[in-house]
């Protein structure tokens, strides 16, 4: 009961001192089932507890199949190289972490879960996503038209505004192949700002489910460095990421078998090297992107 008072959703003094907030419980979480391409991927999380109120979560209703008339949605102006990739957010929720005696939020914890797809003028031919060594190829060329073209200052400089992947893992846990990174703002490798991590998988031949997470800190020091107790933050984004299972369907499990038919192992690479950004400085015939980039040729 004194914890009820003592972490209430409150700000009356802002405080930086050190401390150990307070969000969420996972153990009471509901159950999330999402219906993708015949296949079932659940999760457990928290019910939506943002900061502000007026932030909605995005959700989809229970039982449709957002990739049964695939629908993507087009990215906002700039935010892709070009206007090849669709995206269908199909969960978002964020949740708020606050410290003690109305001290205030220290930080929050956002959760979006996306399909991702080629719209179909740019598919690639005679490809399918669940063979691990073409969804390499796919993934890396997704994150050169999704990160890779930002410069820090402007188009031409050579300072990308992005890092990554780093901390590549791969994982065994899911029928498909997976794979978890990090993508860090600014370009220092040693230094990670505001990481997004990202787990992705492929959920049918031609789409693959990003799950984000990203942290914000509401109290840090002048180097942007958290000034309380981040572990309960990390803790709520472990247990989540340890609760996601996926079904598949009758259909793309026989795709699956397939495939695993024909390749045996279905691991995605043990390491995957960062890749080199900013990738509009480069002209085409002396591009210095990295190996295997301009691998698939189909979609342009």
């Amino acid at each position: 009961m004194r914890n009820l008072f003592k972490y209430l959703p409150l700000e009356w003094r802002r405080r930086d001192a050190y401390c150990t907030p307070r969000g969420p419980s996972f153990s009471s979480s509901p159950e999330t089932t999402l219906v993708l391409g015949g296949s079932r991927l659940n999760l457990r999380a928290p019910r939506h507890r943002p900061l502000r109120r007026s932030v909605k979560q995005t959700r989809i209703l229970p039982g449709h199949d957002v990739l049964i008339d695939p629908r993507l949605s087009r990215y906002g102006q700039g935010v892709m190289a070009n206007s090849h990739w669709g995206i269908n957010c199909v969960l978002r929720r964020l949740w708020a972490f606050y410290g003690p005696w109305m001290s205030g939020c220290k930080g929050e914890l956002i959760l979006s879960v996306s399909v991702i797809g080629r719209f179909d003028e740019h598919r690639f031919e005679n490809l399918s996503f669940f063979n691990p060594r073409a969804f390499e190829v796919v993934l890396m060329r997704y994150l050169n038209e999704r990160y890779g073209h930002h410069n820090w200052e402007n188009e031409l400089a050579h300072i990308p505004r992005f890092h990554g992947p780093v901390d590549w893992q791969r994982h065994s846990h899911l029928p498909v192949p997976s794979a978890s990174f990090k993508i860090s703002r600014g370009a220092d490798p040693e230094k990670l700002i505001r990481p997004e991590h990202v787990f992705v998988f492929p959920i049918t031949e031609e789409h693959f489910v990003e799950v984000c997470f990203e942290r914000r800190y509401h109290s840090f020091d002048s180097e942007h460095r958290p000034t309380f107790d981040i572990s309960p933050i990390e803790k709520l984004q472990e247990d989540i990421f340890n609760s996601i299972t996926l079904e598949l369907g009758p259909e793309t499990q026989a795709k699956v078998d397939k495939v695993k038919a024909e390749v045996g192992n279905m691991q995605l690479c043990k390491e995957f090297a960062p890749l080199k950004w900013p990738t509009n400085i480069y002209p085409p015939e002396t591009s210095a992107a990295p190996e295997g980039q301009n691998a698939l040729q189909a979609g342009g």
